[in-house]
Formats: structure tokens, sequence, C-alpha cells
């Protein structure tokens, strides 16, 4: 009996790495199953299919591969079409350089943001990780999620000094992100095409922006600091653009039951 080819993602619903990964995916519509995993429970599962602990994690093939862009890298590798690389070899360099830039620099910090909405409300917290899942999920994760606190804390920056640091340098990425912009045309950042550097901005200011094209909405109501979070930036031309990028570019789901 055969191993089933179909991939397999193992995925946060919420995080915009893994967003990365399942928008991909979808672009290249590639069928694939997606197992949705809470955070903080999840770390013993994808240490054993993966050897580390961090989503997302994609079995394909006989490989299991993590890190969204070498997720990507490998999708586009196998299946170029539709391509997400710009074939040109400047813009293709332009285009990676953008999306480690909004990985590097910019998701820490939006991550450090939203969840320091959540943090310090175990109710909120628990219905944020435990969406989609049943009541025996939600009450030990209620009950684990305060000893789990001090972990979250530091994994993800979440002192005063690093919410503060965050705040101050979210004005700026928007301020690269409507640069960018600049520099191109017909609303894609590099080229006259949507690429992975449209596709990583785009995901990576979902943990603030929630366009109605997410695949997996945020369980309401909505902490008030993350609402302060978004209105905050709303308007600026970078939120524009990538509430306009889903709406135009977020394709519909691959994934199969």
């Amino acid at each position: 009996m055969t191993a089933d080819p179909t991939p397999q993602l193992w995925h946060f619903r919420v995080s915009h790495y893994n967003e990365k990964v399942r928008w991909a995916l979808d672009r290249k519509r590639w069928a694939h199953r997606r197992t949705a995993l809470i955070p903080g429970f999840h770390m013993r599962r994808v240490r054993r299919l993966s050897g580390q602990e961090k989503t997302p994690v994609l079995r394909l093939g006989e490989r299991v591969l993590h890190d969204s862009t070498d997720i990507i890298a490998e999708l586009e590798r196998i299946r170029p079409d539709p391509p997400l690389y710009p074939a040109d070899p400047e813009e293709r360099a332009r285009a990676l350089a953008i999306e480690d830039f909004f990985d590097e620099e910019v998701a820490p910090d939006v991550r450090t943001l939203f969840w320091s909405a959540y943090i310090d409300d175990s109710a909120d917290a628990t219905r944020l990780a435990t969406d989609g899942f049943g009541l025996a999920r939600r009450v030990s994760y209620r009950l684990a999620f305060p000893f789990m606190r001090p972990v979250f804390r530091k994994v993800l920056g979440l002192d005063v000094a690093g919410i503060e640091r965050a705040a101050a340098r979210l004005p700026g990425h928007l301020d690269r992100l409507e640069a960018e912009l600049e520099r191109s045309s017909a609303g894609f950042l590099v080229g006259g095409a949507f690429s992975v550097a449209d596709l990583t901005a785009a995901a990576v200011m979902t943990a603030i922006l929630r366009p109605p094209e997410f695949p997996y909405p945020l369980p309401d109501p909505w902490p008030p600091r993350l609402v302060e979070l978004r209105d905050g930036i709303a308007e600026r031309a970078g939120s524009r653009w990538v509430m306009e990028t889903y709406a135009r570019h977020r394709d519909p789901s691959a994934e199969v039951a």
C-alpha cells in the first residue's frame, strides 16, 4: 500500500507565517490536507514530525519541510506555475529581499503586538488559540495557560520593552512598504505581477490587519487593544494595499478533506 501523496500541512490558524504557506499552496492550486494545531500544545507533535518546534510544517512526498520561506522555495521549484518568483534575475532578487525583510524584521514585531493584546487575559488567549477545537481542548488550555504565559512572554518578546519597541517600529515598517509600492506599478511590489513579495508582505501584516478573505477569522470579540492597533494604522496607504491585495489576489482554498 503506497503512502498518500497529497501534501500534508500542520499549521496554526492564526499565524502569518502559516498563512504564507497556505496562500502559496492555494495560489498554485495544489490540493493538500491541513491539520490545525494549538499554540503551546503543539511542540511535542511538531518536534516528532520535524525535529524542531515551529510551524508551519509540510510533508511533501517523503520529505518534511519547515520554515515558510524554505517551503515556498520548494513549492516553486517543483510546481513553478503560476510563478511566485519573478523570471527577471534582478526582480527576483528584489522580491526575495522584500520577503526576507518582512519575515525577519516586520513579522516578529507585528506578532509581538498581536499577542500583547491577548497575553494578559487567559479567556481571550484561550478563545484565540482553541478556536475550532472542542470543549475538552478549550478547558485544558484555559487551565494550562497561566503556566504557559511566562514562556509566551519570553519567546514572543512580550515584556514592556519588547512591546514598546515593536510599537515604535511599526510606522517605519509601513513606511518601507509604501516606499516599495511607489517604486513599482500596477499595485505590485515587484514588476508587474503578483509575487512572493506581495504574498509575504500582505500575509505578515494580517497579524494586525485581518482582511475578510483571511481564511480563519479571529473569534469575536477582538480585544480592545487589537482593535486599537488595527484602527491606528487602517488608513495608511500600506494598510489599504494589504486589504486590496487580499480582495484581489487571495486565492480560494486548495485544502481537501
